[in-house]
Formats: structure tokens, C-alpha cells, sequence
């Protein structure tokens, strides 16, 4: 069984609803996934991850929203090796370059698909989960390169 986490920031109803379309789209029967704010969440929840799905939102001239700051300063000095990460923006612009740069740092395995979830209400919610499994089979690639 594999543990997911994903984390959001700001802390938005939109933000939220693409976290939970996030979190329903892995199969209960290989992944236990939990959605936490950025600004709930610490390096426990990552360690703890098999894979980690990062979603930002550009607010005001800051690409990364500050709820995820002590997340990247810690990111600097740990290793996660044998996780997998992906990172996703929500809004108008791209907003994961610098978490993405941060996330090198650590060698974790890092997926190069980076979209962008503009307006996900109802009709188009399914987007950010087909996105989800996608992420699922890359973690489980990864998985299976290491054994």
C-alpha cells in the first residue's frame, strides 16, 4: 500500500475541490490518500509519503504561497530518495516552477507533467483526477525501477 499526501495552498474552496478530486482519484485498494492545507502540514507528512502532490496558486506578485516556505528551507537539507512528487498549479498561471527547483534538491523522483487546473468546477473537476492516476502510475514506475 502506498501513502499520498497532497497539500494545497492558499486555502481556497476551488484549491480544496481540486485537492479532493485529487485524493478520490487513487484506488483505495493500493494507496491510503489524505489532502491537507500546506499551512496544516509539516516534514512528517512528507517522510511519511510514498508520494507527494504539491499544489500552488500565484497570490499577488509571490510565485509560491507562503504557507510552504519552512516545507522548501527544510527541503534543502534532507534527502528524499525513493518518494515521488509531483506539483501542480490552480489558477490563471503557472505557480510551481521555484517548488519544483526546491524538490531537485532532494532526489526525489519528480514527474515532468506540471499543469495548470484554471476553473475546475463540476464539469471540469475530472481533469485534475485523470492527472491524479497518471501520477499514480509514475509512482508505482518508480516503485518498480527500484526493485
Amino acid at each position: 500500500m502506498y501513502n499520498v499526501v497532497i497539500l494545497w495552498a492558499p486555502d481556497s474552496a476551488e484549491n480544496r475541490r481540486v485537492a479532493e478530486v485529487m485524493r478520490a482519484a487513487f484506488d483505495e485498494g493500493k494507496f491510503t490518500a489524505i489532502a491537507k492545507k500546506a499551512a496544516e502540514s509539516s516534514i512528517v507528512d512528507i517522510v511519511a509519503a510514498d508520494l507527494i502532490l504539491i499544489g500552488l496558486q500565484k497570490s499577488g506578485a509571490a510565485e509560491v504561497p507562503t504557507e510552504y516556505f519552512e516545507l522548501m528551507r527544510i527541503f534543502k537539507g534532507i534527502t528524499l530518495a525513493g518518494r515521488a512528487a509531483a506539483v501542480f498549479s490552480v489558477g490563471a498561471e503557472k505557480a510551481s516552477q521555484k517548488m519544483r527547483k526546491s524538490l531537485k534538491d532532494t532526489e526525489i523522483a519528480l514527474f515532468e507533467d506540471d499543469p495548470i487546473f484554471v476553473d475546475q468546477k463540476s464539469d471540469k473537476a475530472p481533469e485534475a483526477g485523470e492527472w491524479a492516476r497518471k501520477v499514480a502510475g509514475f509512482l508505482e514506475e518508480v516503485r518498480d525501477s527500484r526493485a
